[in-house]
């Protein structure tokens, strides 16, 4: 079964790239690992690509088969490959608890996202808030904070991730999760969006 796919529009922010122009950004969840061979780094769970800023946008890196590497390049997210950037509509918090290198966080998406039943694809990233496990090593709060400062990203306590994220703003409305193949939900959505384009102004965080 297809997603459902949407475009967020964008507005510039002062100091940063574009972000969303919406009635409250996207907000999910997602992991991460974090490697030292210097400085912390933030990279996905996966695949060895490292968050080195505090907006990332996706890019199809296909190497599961040599036929991969056949096919035409394509912007990501697209909706018959698995790439863009992953993000969930709950908290992932048992990552954090069961490798010693894994965090877990807040982010905000934009550009082009595929909506799945218990997913996002998004094209466009920003990393808001690091959650920190009280059970960690020192090696790893210290590590968490550390990329926190370097990201401008906030640090949360790993249990309240949940209530955190309603500070940066809003899940798809859970009909979209749930109903995400029902006849014209795409285009009611997509509908809604171009329409509330224009009210809402993301502010700048305080520093």
């Amino acid at each position: 079964m297809s997603p459902i796919t949407i475009t967020v529009e964008q507005v510039a922010r002062p100091g940063e790239s574009r972000l969303p122009d919406l009635i409250e950004p996207i907000v999910g969840f997602r992991n991460w690992r974090i490697f030292r061979t210097g400085p912390a780094e933030l990279s996905s769970p996966y695949l060895p690509v490292v968050w080195s800023e505090p907006v990332v946008r996706a890019e199809c890196r296909r190497w599961r088969s040599p036929e991969d590497l056949l096919r035409d390049t394509h912007a990501a997210p697209h909706p018959d490959c698995g790439c863009g950037i992953r993000a969930y509509p709950t908290p992932t918090s048992d990552f954090s608890k069961v490798d010693y290198r894994a965090v877990s966080g807040i982010v905000t998406v934009w550009g082009r996202i595929e909506i799945e039943r218990d997913e996002m694809r998004a094209e466009l990233a920003r990393v808001e808030a690091l959650g920190l496990y009280r059970r960690w090593s020192r090696r790893q709060r210290d590590a968490v904070r550390e990329v926190a400062s370097t990201l401008g990203a906030d640090l949360v306590d790993l249990h309240e991730l949940d209530a955190a994220a309603g500070g940066y703003g809003a899940p798809p409305p859970p009909s979209l999760m749930t109903e995400a193949h029902a006849p014209g939900v795409r285009d009611r959505f997509a509908a809604l969006f171009k329409s509330r384009v224009g009210e809402w102004k993301k502010p700048a965080k305080s520093s």
